[in-house]
């Protein structure tokens, strides 16, 4: 009898435990709102476009560091939240982008404009 209570007991913390940030900060908290969620998981770069899907789903983009990721240079395709994007853009052009963060380790672009 005594076990069963135990790890019911045990059961009961870990669900308390579970609702709560316990510490690390990857759950979201009733304080925060939207808005700032969203400036939360947002971050800004300037690269170069590499290429353009035909589609204007993505772009291949050759960027400089993204400290706020924590991202070194690199050349990655990156998905656009708006096909639309692509249509301001051409292949060689620098460009100045944000990213916002759509999962865990996934990024969108929700802003891309031409630098002069």
């Amino acid at each position: 009898m005594f076990k069963v209570a135990f790890v019911a007991g045990l059961l009961a913390a870990g669900s308390a435990l579970a609702g709560s940030d316990h510490g690390h900060g990857k759950h979201s908290s009733p304080a925060v709102d939207d808005t700032q969620q969203q400036q939360l998981r947002t971050a800004e770069g300037i690269g170069t476009v590499q290429s353009i899907a035909q589609d204007g789903s993505s772009v291949m983009l050759a960027h400089g560091p993204i400290a706020e990721l924590r991202w070194p240079a690199m050349t990655m395709e990156m998905t656009l939240a708006d096909p639309a994007l692509a249509e301001r853009i051409g292949i060689e052009d620098r460009v100045r982008f944000v990213l916002r963060q759509t999962g865990e380790t996934d990024y969108e672009i929700v802003s891309l404009e031409p630098v002069d």
